[in-house]
């Protein structure tokens, strides 16, 4: 029997508001990042990492802290 192919990959949980997970799914579709067609957020956050996608602040001054 053949399955699907296991990927070197580790599980990410983060506690988001409540629209923040749709919003990521929507970014990562809109940008090609897609899986079983919806936004994948495990793309987007591996392109992110990996310097594929350059992420620049709305805000004038860098958060501290």
């Amino acid at each position: 029997m053949v399955g699907r192919k296991k990927l070197n990959r580790e599980s990410l949980h983060a506690r988001v508001a409540p629209e923040t997970a749709e919003k990521l799914k929507e970014i990562a579709f809109r940008l090609g990042y897609i899986y079983d067609e919806q936004g994948s957020t495990g793309q987007l956050l591996d392109a992110i990492a990996s310097g594929e996608l350059i992420l620049i602040s709305a805000n004038k001054s860098l958060k501290s802290g």
